[in-house]
């Protein structure tokens, strides 16, 4: 289950964040960086504050990419669950050499690197941090006051860097001025949590962070694709629902049995409608709906996903994606090819929950 890691600037924030939900308290100066290290007094007395009961990251700083600058840095804040070490912008040979360099101290700290989406982010290197000991990878942003993680990397190319860490045994996180809107379409990757904090504050990333904005983001994150909990009142039934569509959606698909239609690209149209639990948002909130970005994303995913012989195979893996979210009744799925002649031809399928198997 994905968790909210919360990034604060001492105990007194980190008290805030873990009265409002947060999993992971993770300590960073704001005012210094994209990864502006605390002081370790600050380190210390947050841990006192916390108590064990979350695990607390640091960050160690906005370094150069020189291995005793960040072993330094590093063992200072030795006494965190975790330190995250930024892989900033150098050549492959530097952040390889830091990656070594950390290899003795991985065997008594838990190390986290942290690619950045617009910082020349070289995720071959994931292999490597397997293999020096590292606990974890995770990508941000260097910048904070522009575009966000989903503007800088694709969902399908943050799903590949989550599926690959995972394949080496690294835990997984993505970050970089998140917002709300964005955890819906984050959630079906999987990542072992996702990290705010501009969004946790009431305005700018440099204000103190408000418990209000941290709870709603823990139950934004806890409460999205994982089904009926336990002691929630029954499913609605047919009658108590609304749908969602996304209506003449055209990509460019590698997409066709035939010999000539391998290897070239053809404008395909998708329609998609989801029937979901009856809207009733009284408080404006992204937490209170299923957005139809999620149905956006799940098409563009396979798009990227390469060559399908079938438009009936992709329909199909597309009402299985869409319902493995709870929230998701029933989804019709009509794909056309449109340029096969002089109108439309494709499939339209119809699949309710409990019918596709995983």
């Amino acid at each position: 289950m994905t968790k909210l890691l919360a990034s604060v600037t001492g105990p007194e924030e980190a008290t805030i964040a873990l009265a409002g939900g947060a999993d992971i308290i993770d300590l960073k100066d704001p005012a210094q960086g994209a990864l502006g290290a605390v002081a370790p007094a600050i380190l210390s007395a947050t841990l006192r504050e916390i108590a064990g009961r979350r695990p607390v990251s640091a960050v160690a700083g906005d370094l150069p990419m020189q291995p005793a600058a960040v072993i330094d840095a590093v063992a200072a804040r030795g006494q965190a669950d975790f330190v995250k070490i930024g892989l900033f912008p150098a050549p492959r040979a530097e952040r390889l050499a830091v990656i070594d360099a950390l290899a003795s101290l991985a065997e008594t700290v838990r190390l986290v690197a942290v690619f950045f989406a617009d910082g020349d982010p070289d995720f071959g290197l994931l292999e490597a941090l397997a293999a020096a000991g590292f606990y974890g990878a995770m990508i941000d942003t260097m910048g904070k006051g522009g575009d966000g993680l989903l503007s800088t990397l694709s969902l399908p190319a943050l799903s590949r860097f989550v599926s690959r860490a995972r394949a080496f045994n690294l835990v997984t996180g993505l970050a970089g001025s998140l917002e709300p809107p964005d955890v819906p379409r984050l959630l079906p990757l999987r990542p072992d949590y996702l990290g705010f904090r501009g969004a946790l504050t009431r305005g700018a990333r440099g204000e103190r962070i408000d418990a209000a904005q941290v709870a709603r983001l823990a139950r934004l994150i806890a409460g999205t694709g994982d089904g009926q909990a336990a002691g929630e009142p029954p499913r609605p039934g047919p009658q108590s629902l609304d749908r969602i569509f996304v209506r003449d959606f055209v990509l460019d698909l590698d997409i066709g049995a035939y010999g000539h239609e391998h290897g070239r690209r053809q404008k395909v149209r998708f329609d998609i409608e989801a029937k979901i639990a009856r809207i009733d948002t009284r408080h404006d909130d992204i937490a209170e709906v299923y957005s139809y970005d999620v149905l956006i994303d799940a098409i563009r995913a396979r798009a990227d996903a390469g060559h399908t012989d079938l438009v009936e195979t992709l329909a199909l893996d597309l009402c299985r994606e869409i319902l493995s979210d709870g929230r998701v009744f029933e989804v019709s799925v009509a794909i056309a090819k449109l340029e096969l002649g002089p109108g439309a031809v494709g499939i339209e399928v119809t699949r309710r929950q409990g019918e596709m198997a995983s």
